[in-house]
Formats: C-alpha cells, sequence, structure tokens
C-alpha cells in the first residue's frame, strides 16, 4: 500500500492535487453548511447549484484522468526509469572522471573551486600525458586527447538515454539539456575537428569552465539523489 501510494499519489501535478483538494472543501461547505442557508434570492440559488455541478465535473475528469493518463505513465516509468537512471548514473561517473583526473584529484569530494582552478591551470592540452591508452597510438594520450575521448563517451550515454526522451519528465529533460549545453563539453566537442591542425596548449578562462562544469555535475548528482536513485536496482 505504502509503495503504491508513493508511485501513483505522491507523483501526481501538484497544481491538480491542489484543485482536487479546494473542489472538495467546497462542495462539502455547500452541502454541510450553504445549503442550509435560504437564498435571498433565486438567482443566488440556481449560481449555487451550477457551480455544484461544475465541481462534481472537476472530479470526474480527475478521475478519468488519473485512470486514463496518470496510471499509464507511471507504469512506463517504472518500466524505463530504471534503464535511464543506470545510465543517468553512467554519465555522472564519466563526467566526474574527467574533472577528477583533469585537476589531479583521487576524489570527487575533494574538489573546491581553488584545487580546480589550481588543476585545470597546470595542464597543457598537448605536451602533457594524460592516463589514457588509446587504441592505435603508440603513446598515452595527451590531455586534449582525454577530454574529447571521454565527452564522446558521455554524448554517446547521453542519446541513449534521449531515446526515451517522450518519457521524461521536464526537470529530467532540462538537466539533460543542461549537459548538451554545457561550455565545457561545448569546447571539446569543437576541438575533435580542429586540435589536430590548430594546437591548442593552453587556454586562458578554462578554469571557470572546469568550475561551471563542477557546479553542474553536483546539480545532476542532486537531482539523481532526489529522483532517480530510487528507481536503480
Amino acid at each position: 500500500m505504502k509503495n503504491w501510494l508513493k508511485k501513483y499519489i505522491l507523483s501526481l501535478r501538484k497544481d491538480l492535487v491542489i484543485i482536487l483538494l479546494a473542489d472538495i472543501a467546497y462542495l462539502l461547505l455547500m452541502e454541510l453548511v450553504f445549503r442550509k442557508i435560504p437564498s435571498p434570492y433565486p438567482i443566488f440559488a440556481k449560481i449555487g447549484d451550477v457551480s455544484v455541478t461544475l465541481a462534481i465535473s472537476f472530479i470526474a475528469s480527475f478521475i478519468f484522468y488519473f485512470v486514463q493518463v496518470h496510471l499509464p505513465e507511471v507504469r512506463k516509468k517504472m518500466h524505463i526509469y530504471p534503464c535511464v537512471a543506470v545510465l543517468f548514473y553512467r554519465i555522472l561517473i564519466q563526467e566526474k572522471a574527467l574533472l577528477t583526473k583533469y585537476v589531479g584529484v583521487q576524489t570527487f569530494e575533494d574538489l573546491n573551486e581553488e584545487i580546480i582552478r589550481n588543476g585545470a591551470n597546470k595542464r597543457f592540452f598537448n605536451s602533457q600525458d594524460a592516463p589514457l591508452n588509446i587504441s592505435g597510438l603508440n603513446r598515452n594520450a595527451n590531455w586534449m586527447e582525454f577530454c574529447i575521448y571521454k565527452v564522446d563517451n558521455i554524448d554517446k550515454t547521453w542519446e541513449m538515454i534521449m531515446k526515451y526522451a517522450m518519457y521524461l519528465d521536464s526537470k529530467f529533460i532540462s538537466i539533460m539539456a543542461k549537459i548538451q549545453e554545457d561550455r565545457l563539453l561545448l569546447f571539446f566537442r569543437k576541438m575533435i575537428d580542429i586540435y589536430k591542425t590548430t594546437p591548442i596548449n593552453h587556454m586562458n578562462g578554462i578554469d571557470e569552465l572546469f568550475i561551471t562544469f563542477w557546479n553542474n555535475i553536483q546539480e545532476q548528482e542532486q537531482y539523481y539523489n532526489e529522483v532517480l536513485v530510487k528507481y536503480k536496482s
């Protein structure tokens, strides 16, 4: 019973629930209080009857919405969200790996703005080896290749999640849009085609991009912990 309540009732749109409760309260007041008060003019009684009819109609519409729309959507979520929760968690792991490796810390929890600034400003894209061996290279990847490789993995996982976009709630879609629009990830996507012909060893302001990236990851992790973790088996 508790799981049913959590899945199907607490997931209802809050605005509809508020209107429903106000509607029920109005009907109770009309039947228990106002009906017993004589109306000074017949028009008032007619207005009361119309308003009661409208209130009952809303309750009927709400029941129809709950059975025909809400329940099927929740059931679809229960099938789809365990999958997208795992994929979203994979994105978090990939993003954290990109950030922590680049700035040179062991865990994501060790990060703060100062550590990110110092770590990002010490890196050189093309003249330093990264902890990654890419198939086909007889050397370690440099930091530009490392970041491009990580961003490509993030994008592939992102595309897998977006196949289910029509079943995702608006907040989830908003989070996914922020991943796609993140300025750091956009930078490395642009570098895929030009970094070999136009070498960039360092870029002023890269630390700011990493700090914004860090903040975005924290927002994503908060959403995951509040919403998605309960679906992950």
